[in-house]
């Protein structure tokens, strides 16, 4: 996957104000069955809104993880809220 440029970001960050979180990441922290849920919300949607109960430290680790197993972008967040992105695979 390309790196997105701060426009394309930008846009995406625009978008995602108005979505709700489709993820939360509790205390359990990323389990398997989160992957997939991540997963099936990446597919269908390319971005998805997290929510996250950690400090800010803990996202931090987090996101790395969550951008690592699922392949994605992280494009922002604000708080406990992160905003990730993974191109559909049709649209080569």
């Amino acid at each position: 996957m390309s790196e997105l440029s701060s426009k394309e970001k930008a846009v995406l960050r625009n978008t995602a104000q108005r979505l709700k979180p489709a993820i939360l990441v509790g205390k359990k922290g990323i389990t398997r069955p989160l992957l997939d849920e991540m997963d099936k919300a990446l597919v269908a949607d390319n971005l998805v809104k997290v929510a996250f109960k950690a400090d800010r430290e803990g996202i931090a680790a987090l996101v790395e993880e969550l951008v690592a197993k699922t392949h994605s972008q992280c494009v922002g967040g604000v708080g406990k809220r992160r905003i990730f992105y993974k191109d559909s695979p049709d649209e080569v």
